[in-house]
C-alpha cells in the first residue's frame, strides 16, 4: 500500500504545480492588484429626465397607442367579406374618427393582411395624458385566398388574428 501512495504522491503535485502555472495574466493581475479606494460620498445625481415627446399636431392621422383586441366575423349576406373589429388605446383624450388603413409592404408574407390602427389627434394639445378607450371596424368585401392571417399594427405592439374558413 505505501508503494501505491509514493507513486500516487508525485502525480498530485505534479498536477498542482500544472494548475497554478495555468493561471493566465489578467487574473494575475486581479488576484495581486490592490483594492480599489472607496469611493467618495458624491451626491447621487439623478439621471437626466427622457425628453417629452414632440407634440402631435391637432388634426393629425397617426397610429393608435395601443391596440387590446381584435375579432373577425364574417356578415351572412357576404360570406366571403370579412368584417374587423379592432380595440385599443389612445395617448389621451379627445381622439376621433378611429379606422384600419391597410399597409402595403414590399416583400411581405402574402399570406397576411396587415392594417394600421389609426385615429385623428385632438383638436388641442392640451386633451391632457388620461388613455382613452376606442374601437374600428372594418368590412372586407373580399380578401386574397392566400390571405389566412390579419394583423393590426398601433405605435406600441401588434395583434395578430387567423382568419377562420
Amino acid at each position: 500500500m505505501a508503494a501505491r501512495v509514493f507513486r500516487i504522491l508525485p502525480l498530485a503535485v505534479l498536477m498542482l504545480v500544472l494548475a497554478a502555472c495555468n493561471r493566465n495574466q489578467s487574473q494575475q493581475a486581479t488576484n495581486t492588484a490592490a483594492p480599489a479606494a472607496p469611493a467618495a460620498n458624491a451626491p447621487a445625481v439623478p439621471p437626466p429626465a427622457p425628453p417629452e415627446p414632440a407634440p402631435i399636431p391637432p388634426g393629425t392621422e397617426v397610429a393608435v397607442n395601443s391596440v387590446d383586441s381584435v375579432a373577425l366575423s364574417r356578415p351572412q349576406d357576404t360570406p366571403e367579406a370579412i368584417i374587423i373589429h379592432v380595440s385599443g388605446m389612445t395617448s389621451s383624450m379627445g381622439w376621433t374618427e378611429p379606422k384600419l388603413s391597410p399597409v402595403n409592404e414590399e416583400g411581405s408574407d402574402p399570406s397576411v393582411a396587415i392594417f394600421r390602427f389609426v385615429a385623428t389627434s385632438p383638436p388641442s394639445a392640451d386633451a391632457g395624458h388620461v388613455s382613452q378607450p376606442i374601437e374600428a371596424e372594418l368590412r372586407v368585401a373580399a380578401l386574397p385566398p392566400e390571405v389566412k392571417t390579419i394583423r393590426i399594427v398601433s405605435a406600441s405592439n401588434e395583434v395578430t388574428a387567423p382568419i377562420a374558413q
